[in-house]
């Protein structure tokens, strides 16, 4: 009988415990699901928007000078297509599926604050897809959301931050034809560019890496919304520590991912054949790097080598034929100009004493003594970075010329 009693007491012991998984639940229908954030510089006047929330004291006149907006999506409960079709489980196609909202604060947390002071329901960070960040506010220096979004538990390190030309506002409010919700066609526009080639893989914890090492600074996606609510891909943004300091073109987002050997190659470059009378379009379709560095007369050198192999996808004059000679040719002339491209690059970093391409890391890994003697930090290392020589080769292949023979 005793044995029979422990037993029991075992088992509802045991048991007890797994009964207690949601004594501490929120229904999803209780909480305002964040999808996106902009974050831009507030107007004069738009200190008067603030419900002053977490102030204990009245704002002084310098202190709105630095006023941030903050404009969010929300996602409306029952809204948000699960299929083809398109429709919410209300059946109703044209209702908004996002709510957007806008609020002003000294900070983030600060904004969103004044923003939880307009809603019923708790804000909630864990489906957070994108971070749009006005080019004013990245040139101004992003040290406070960076503090933020690495603090806040519920924010994911694959969510992607980018920079917006123009206003982020604009941005949360655009009504892209594609996709009813405008986080997800966003989304869309960065995940596609990925994997075809065209957009390096820097979601916002890779940000932070980069951001963080002493060898290395950050990129962000570089955005820019055209007329059609569409947008475009125009570049990538680089920093100097927590501000931005420049931008590259789209086609310099293909060099970047040819130094740094990363695959599917998605790019197209439009060159004139040897002989003048035709152009011609070259896209790459894989890349191969090797980056080494070494000291020269006390300064670092390093030594670039890409391989790049492409196709041939159209010709403009078909009079013209392809031949394996100006096809010798013409990979000679794309290896000169991307040579060329390539150096120009970095010669644009090195300006800013921005080294998107870590180029410090390979010093601090494979030179250990000469960085913990000469370098030391990463302030020293954005100095010695525009002092930095390089050389740079570039091999490039010619595949394939299509289902055509000339």
């Amino acid at each position: 009988m005793w044995q029979n009693l422990i037993k029991q007491i075992l088992v509802f012991v045991l048991v007890a415990p797994l009964l207690t998984g949601c004594w501490d639940r929120l229904e999803i229908e209780d909480r305002a699901v964040v999808l996106a954030i902009g974050i831009d510089k507030a107007k004069p006047g738009d200190e008067k928007e603030t419900s002053n929330a977490t102030h204990i004291l009245n704002q002084d006149s310098e202190t709105n000078k630095e006023l941030i907006r903050i404009t969010v999506q929300i996602a409306i409960p029952g809204r948000i297509p699960l299929g083809t079709g398109g429709g919410g489980s209300d059946g109703t196609s044209a209702a908004k599926p996002v709510w957007v909202l806008s609020s002003i604060g000294d900070t983030i947390e600060d904004a969103l604050m004044n923003l939880q002071q307009q809603l019923a329901d708790r804000l909630f960070y864990g489906h957070l897809r994108v971070i749009v960040i006005s080019e004013a506010i990245a040139k101004k220096g992003i040290e406070n959301e960076n503090d933020f979004f690495r603090r806040q538990p519920q924010v994911r390190r694959t969510v992607w931050m980018v920079v917006s030309k123009g206003n982020a506002a604009d941005i949360m409010k655009a009504t892209p034809q594609l996709e009813r919700v405008p986080t997800l066609y966003l989304l869309a526009t960065l995940e596609h560019a990925r994997e075809m080639g065209k957009l390096p893989n820097i979601f916002l914890g890779v940000f932070f890496s980069a951001s963080s090492a002493k060898g290395q600074e950050g990129t962000l996606p570089y955005l820019d919304l055209k007329k059609e609510s569409n947008i475009e891909l125009v570049g990538m943004a680089y920093f100097k520590k927590d501000k931005m300091v420049g931008t590259s073109t789209a086609l310099q987002i293909g060099h970047y991912m040819a130094m740094k050997q990363i695959n599917p190659g998605g790019y197209s470059v439009l060159q004139e054949m040897p002989n003048g009378k035709t152009t011609v379009m070259f896209k790459t379709t894989h890349r191969k790097s090797r980056i080494t560095t070494t000291i020269r007369n006390g300064n670092v050198h390093t030594i670039i080598r890409c391989q790049i192999e492409g196709d041939l996808t159209e010709k403009s004059n078909e009079n013209v034929p392809v031949t394996k000679e100006s096809l010798k040719k013409l990979g000679e002339k794309i290896q000169e100009d991307a040579t060329t491209g390539f150096g120009k690059l970095i010669q644009q970093t090195q300006k800013a004493g921005s080294d998107i391409f870590g180029f410090g890391e390979y010093v601090r890994a494979t030179r250990p003594a000469y960085w913990n003697k000469e370098i030391k930090t990463k302030k020293a290392w954005e100095e010695k970075y525009k002092e930095m020589s390089f050389d740079v080769t570039v091999q490039v292949k010619i595949r394939r010329i299509g289902t055509k023979t000339n």
